[in-house]
């Protein structure tokens, strides 16, 4: 039975407000890295916390709150569980590193090219053909990442730069992991990422001081809003949005998330040359990788 329009539309709603939610991932860093109290009024900088510490409350606390919305059954207890989680845990842990060490922008960016290193996977290893439209996503993907580095290198960031290159290899792991269990319902496996990805981090944050009861809280609102919240509503709207749509809907993340940490911080965020040009390369082989260039359906 097909979806009604008013199903249609409160789906599209659910997406643009996941969107936004995930865009919130900047600033809630920034928040943790710099002292914001002048422009919110609050800060959560004092006592310093690694990034990887940020990386494990974060994916701890996005967890347990969907831990309840999780109906795991007899097909969940598969082995394939275990490498999807490493490349999650992987992909938390240099993400939310450039995040905390770089510019927003550039991470978030580096991260979205993830379904262009999908595509290069594919060819490599399984001999899969690459369509015009994706040598075209590729080639201006390739061009943005080639600006970014050199904003790096001009910048002295490169090693933030490389951690966002990384985290978005890692995001294409988990891409072509979730496909492999895609016979396995959805909210238990994204559990079972978020949780495996604190435990790979628990040993390393027990030696680190511990952090203010301030800090705690305001990791389970990072938790809850960037990472839980969004993931629950996006898994409901794609029950209705086609894949093709909702992945021009969530560009919106990559687009918004600069913003929201430039307001909050903004010598952390400058905005050169190389970084726009980065921008408009990797978003316009994204938005060149979801239009419907032929009447051939891509695997979502």
């Amino acid at each position: 039975m097909s979806p009604s329009q008013a199903e249609v539309a409160r789906a599209r709603i659910l997406l643009v407000a996941a969107a936004v939610l995930w865009s919130l991932s900047g600033a809630f860093t920034r928040v943790m890295t710099t002292d914001t109290t002048g422009v919110i009024g609050f800060s959560a900088h004092e006592p310093p916390m690694s990034p990887l510490a940020m990386a494990f409350w974060r994916v701890l606390w996005g967890g347990l709150i969907m831990l309840p919305f999780a109906r795991p059954t007899r097909a969940c207890l598969t082995w394939r569980l275990v490498p999807v989680g490493l490349a999650f845990a992987f992909m938390n842990a240099t993400f939310v590193s450039a995040l905390a060490l770089g510019s927003s922008a550039s991470a978030v960016l580096l991260q979205y090219t993830a379904p262009l290193w999908v595509a290069l996977i594919g060819w490599v290893f399984w001999q899969e053909k690459i369509d015009r439209g994706t040598l075209a996503s590729l080639a201006l993907a390739m061009g943005g990442v080639g600006c970014l580095v050199m904003e790096g290198w001009e910048g002295g960031s490169l090693v933030p730069v490389g951690l966002a290159v990384a985290s978005g290899v890692g995001f294409a792991l988990v891409l072509l992991g979730l496909g492999w269990l895609k016979d396995l319902p959805g909210t238990p496996v994204t559990v079972f990422n978020f949780l495996t990805g604190a435990a790979v981090l628990l040993p390393m944050v027990l030696v680190q001081q511990a952090p203010s009861p301030g800090q705690v809280a305001f990791m389970a609102a990072f938790g809850f809003f960037q990472m839980g919240l969004p993931y629950l509503m996006a898994a409901r709207a794609l029950r209705v949005v086609p894949a093709r749509e909702a992945s021009l809907i969530t560009l919106l993340e990559p687009l918004l998330n600069p913003v929201w940490s430039r307001l909050l911080a903004r010598d952390a965020e400058p905005v050169t040359i190389w970084l726009v040009l980065g921008a408009l390369g990797i978003l316009g082989a994204l938005i060149t990788r979801a239009l419907p260039w032929s009447k051939r359906e891509s695997p979502s």
